[in-house]
């Protein structure tokens, strides 16, 4: 059958008062002039010219005034009809849906674009330019778009919105009522379109049409409420296979039995993608859980999980004891990717450490975060041994610029311990710099008062003898006494000058 047979060859009375009514809705316009002193106003609308009622009240209708037509009683805006209208131009992209021409249980789509002029403004007509074509019918879909360098038509391989593509830029308007007119008394009438008429990015409903001519179980994954599967398929996202779009049976579909839907639904969890890729994924491999159990985790634990050596149901049971262990929101596991990262951390901090996985209670400890939290400080005084071997090496040097003057001392920080003290303490960030410190990179200094000599007061850091910065609470800039204290050092410690008198 001819595609284009498919189609209306007019334009419908119904569309043109649509394109009238809601789409140049905000482009109706009172074109006024003035003849013999009385002013006189075409309302673009409703195309009639009378003398407006302004002229013999208070005055006139001026350029650009917001009014309403005396005749129609539409909003418009007033334009002097002696002005030039070369800028004066509406236009927009409207998606038609009707029913074949041919075919009882297909329905078609026209995108247009609609524009009007209005350099002649008593004889501006609104045109009608098909962009492209679309046919759903079902088993079938098909669009043509019209190529203009080549004045031809070209069919497509696959649906594709206009409205996201060629129109991206175009106001888009599609009448829903419009749309339910269409498809009544067709296949398409109960395929649940209209929960999904408002998607981000799917506005015109050609994937949403596409869709359900390709596969008629649209309508029941819908209504059972397994709408976040044609959602996924709509946009693209993932739905993990956990779909047989091509299903007979609402079980052939879903992958599911028919005790399984049943306690899916007893169980008031969501069903979307994800969970139901949890669901089949440790069913497959040995591990028979609830739809709430496998809600508790997450696909990006399924993908991790599957990348360590051991077994999947291994990881799941004990990712799952662990996701209960706390009842603290800040501490339990909220992701299950959070957990294999904690997880595959502890086992490389085991390693390092020279502990030994082999034995369970190692490998899979009773609480954790508990144990990771261990490793992680056994590491870290593993790290500050080695920084603070260096650090010892270069103090005997650094003190060389220990200094007094008036209530302050300064000397060089003593290890990387009293680093992460003095920030945080000061609320700053110098227990970062303790690499830096160790490497001699960097020199810092504590600055100290004399009543008060284990209290962190001002942090200095000097660079290759010169002072980088000097810095208190919270980064707070020096005081004066603390100002005249660095300037004296440096005058004295690193330029080798004498105490000014």
């Amino acid at each position: 059958m001819d595609f284009y047979s498919h189609f209306p060859k007019q334009i419908s009375q119904e569309l043109v008062d649509y394109v009238k009514d809601v789409v140049f809705l905000e482009s109706r316009y009172l074109f006024v002039r003035k003849e013999k002193g009385t002013q006189y106003g075409y309302c673009s609308h409703c195309e009639k010219e009378y003398v407006t009622a302004h002229s013999y009240i208070k005055g006139v209708l001026i350029h650009n005034q917001d009014t309403i037509c005396d005749k129609c009683k539409s909003y418009v805006t007033v334009k002097s009809a002696g002005r030039g209208r070369k800028n004066l131009f509406v236009e927009a992209y409207v998606v038609w849906y009707e029913k074949s021409q041919v075919n009882p249980e297909a329905i078609v789509a026209r995108g247009l674009l609609v524009s009007k002029e209005y350099d002649d403004y008593r004889n501006s007509q609104i045109k009608y330019s098909v962009v492209t074509s679309y046919l759903f019918e079902p088993g079938y879909s098909e669009q043509r778009v019209y190529v203009g360098w080549r004045d031809t038509w070209s069919k497509l391989k696959k649906i594709r919105s206009e409205a996201n593509g060629t129109m991206l830029y175009k106001d888009v308007f599609i009448s829903h009522d419009n749309v339910k007119g269409a498809v009544q008394d067709t296949p398409f009438q109960y395929s649940t379109w209209e929960r999904y008429c408002n998607m981000f990015g799917r506005k015109d409903l050609v994937h949403f049409f596409d869709l359900a001519a390709r596969y008629s179980c649209i309508e029941y994954l819908t209504k059972i409420g397994f709408y976040k599967f044609v959602e996924a398929k709509l946009t693209g996202s993932k739905t993990y296979r956990t779909i047989n779009w091509n299903g007979a049976t609402l079980e052939k579909v879903t992958r599911l039995s028919k005790a399984e839907l049943k306690q899916l639904k007893q169980e008031k969890v969501f069903p979307k993608p994800e969970l139901l890729y949890v669901y089949h994924t440790l069913k497959k491999h040995g591990l028979k859980v609830s739809f709430e159990t496998a809600a508790l985790l997450d696909e990006m634990f399924i993908e991790e999980a599957l990348k360590l050596p051991e077994p999947l149901a291994v990881l799941a049971k004990y990712a799952l004891k662990q996701r209960t262990k706390r009842t603290d929101s800040f501490l339990s596991y909220h992701y299950g990717y959070s957990f294999i990262r904690d997880l595959r951390d502890y086992w490389s901090e085991c390693e390092e450490l020279g502990l030994d996985l082999s034995k369970d209670h190692i490998k899979f400890p009773n609480d954790l975060q508990k144990a990771h939290t261990e490793t992680s400080k056994r590491i870290k005084v593993k790290v500050d041994e080695a920084l603070n071997k260096k650090i010892n090496k270069r103090i005997p040097l650094l003190a060389k610029r220990s200094f007094s003057y008036g209530r302050l001392h300064l000397r060089p920080a003593a290890s990387s311990i009293e680093l992460f003290e003095e920030g945080k303490q000061l609320k700053h960030c110098v227990g970062q710099y303790a690499k830096r410190y160790a490497e001699g990179d960097t020199d810092i200094y504590v600055v100290r008062k004399n009543n008060a000599p284990d209290e962190p007061f001002y942090t200095l850091e000097v660079q290759k003898g010169s002072i980088v910065q000097c810095r208190g609470f919270q980064n707070k800039n020096m005081t004066k006494e603390v100002a005249s204290f660095i300037d004296i050092f440096e005058q004295v410690k690193l330029k080798k000058k004498k105490i000014p008198a």
